[in-house]
């Protein structure tokens, strides 16, 4: 794309949008359902090209990236909650969302059954460290709390996930060993 302005903003925009589609894409599209994951993604990009001289040099860029994203999403359940009753009204029947689709096994699936029946507090922050790759002072950062709150989350969050697998902890080798499970096997749509 040609820079009509000629100060190579399109350029380092450009590298910028490189380096981290991929990261944001996924965060957006194993939080909203793909219907909704394109328009999202555009959106954050959007925010940042308009906010671009004033996005922090990196490292901290990247965790700026994260906040439009969360907050996108955030604005993106809300309207999907606002249609969603909108349409209960019209139709003024109950009507269940569909179910996932992709079966990858019964320890996948026990897993998924597991994550969406924790607190959407406690879902948050196992996906941003296992399946976000953050670190705990960037999602502590993110979530606004300090480290030490985060990784008492992160902490409980696990035990409540293993409590909901229903496995004893010497029987667990790691809540780690979630990172291996497909990405697209992970979505997770709140109720």
């Amino acid at each position: 794309m040609p820079d009509p302005i000629g100060d190579g903003r399109v350029a380092r925009f450009e590298t910028f949008f490189e380096q981290h589609y991929q990261e944001i894409s996924g965060y957006v599209r194993r939080r909203l359902p793909e219907s909704d994951a394109d328009d999202a993604v555009g959106q954050i990009f959007m925010v940042a090209w308009r906010r671009f001289d004033r996005i922090p040099v990196s490292p901290q860029d990247r965790l700026w990236l994260f906040g439009v994203a969360r907050r996108c999403v955030s604005d993106s359940h809300r309207s999907g909650l606002r249609r969603q009753r909108l349409q209960a009204r019209l139709v003024q029947e109950h009507v269940e969302e569909p179910r996932p689709s992709v079966e990858t096994g019964p320890v996948h699936a026990a897993i998924r059954i597991a994550m969406a029946d924790l607190r959407p507090a406690d879902r948050e922050v196992l996906q941003l460290v296992l399946w976000d790759d953050l670190s705990h002072a960037e999602a502590a950062a993110l979530l606004g709390c300090s480290v030490n709150a985060f990784e008492l989350r992160v902490r409980r969050a696990k035990r409540r996930l293993r409590d909901a697998l229903d496995l004893p902890e010497g029987q667990v080798r790691s809540i780690e060993a979630l990172r291996v499970v497909p990405a697209k096997t992970w979505r997770i749509n709140p109720s």
